[in-house]
């Protein structure tokens, strides 16, 4: 399993738009840090509402996101929850995304 600091140092969005990723990447940056800050301690509801408010974000580029991008970010979010404890069999990130 991949660190927050493995991640936040690897091109966690290889595949898509890159006029898209490039304005979705500073929303991941942020949660990353968040996540960072929030430490080994936080709860699991304090790191899903860091998910939820990136995932807010994240929805306002919704009319653009397709197919591609879309398998793109769900994965690189799921690696980040993957990184700080979160199970991605309960599909939390499904909870928050728009309709993309």
């Amino acid at each position: 399993m991949k660190s927050l600091d493995d991640i936040l140092h690897s091109d966690f969005l290889p595949e898509g738009d890159l006029e898209l990723l490039d304005k979705v990447r500073p929303i991941l940056i942020r949660l990353i840090n968040r996540l960072k800050e929030q430490g080994p301690q936080a709860s699991e509801d304090e790191r899903l509402k860091a998910f939820a408010e990136a995932f807010h974000h994240i929805n306002q580029f919704e009319d653009e996101i397709e197919t591609v991008e879309r398998e793109t970010i769900l994965e690189a979010m799921y690696d980040i929850g993957d990184a700080v404890g979160l199970d991605r069999t309960t599909q939390y990130c499904e909870d928050w995304r728009g309709d993309w």
